[in-house]
């Protein structure tokens, strides 16, 4: 998998992926900024690589725009950035439509989680999980998420479960914004 973060245009990732094919990388993510819906459209006539999309994919309606263009091989949308849980869950409704999986970007992996666990493998196969960033990300919780066999285990306790974990905690404070 290759993550771009939208820094190519589409001459130079359509001309990159001619040289990289042959090692069927499993996808191509935000090869160029997400507006530019056309060149993710060619982009995925031109290449036999998995085009993925969708951390910078704001709610079901954009999410439909790239699907009925046929943009997309993989959607991405992250719960922190696309709306939420709910709004989650609608769009994987959309990709069951278009039979196109859903493997939620990896910021908020305790919304992902559960979104995951709701839908069918089909829809949504994997989780994306950012091992480097994960390990500072949730240094406050008593209970983080933990990879354990390339499976994670839901929570026992309500919601995401998440408690703070109170001996990483220095000083609690009410700010006052301006």
């Amino acid at each position: 998998m290759f993550d771009v973060y939208s820094g190519w245009d589409l001459s130079y990732t359509l001309e990159w992926a001619k040289q990289v094919e042959r090692y069927r990388p499993h996808w191509i993510e935000e090869a160029t900024q997400a507006e530019k819906i056309g060149s993710f459209v060619e982009l995925r006539r031109g290449t036999s690589i998995p085009i993925a999309s969708g951390e910078h994919i704001q709610g079901r309606w954009e999410v439909y725009d790239y699907l009925k263009e046929g943009a997309l091989s993989v959607i991405q949308c992250d719960p922190e950035w696309c709306g939420g849980t709910s709004e989650l869950v609608k769009i994987c409704s959309l990709a069951a439509i278009f039979d196109l999986p859903v493997i939620p970007h990896g910021h908020s992996i305790h919304a992902a989680l559960h979104v995951i666990a709701s839908q069918s493998p089909a829809v949504c196969p994997l989780a994306e999980y950012l091992v480097i960033k994960m390990r500072s990300y949730h240094h406050f919780e008593q209970s983080p998420p933990v990879l354990q066999n390339a499976r994670f285990a839901l929570p026992d306790s309500s919601g995401y479960g998440i408690k703070l974990d109170e001996s990483k905690i220095e000083k609690r404070e009410l700010m006052k914004w301006a």
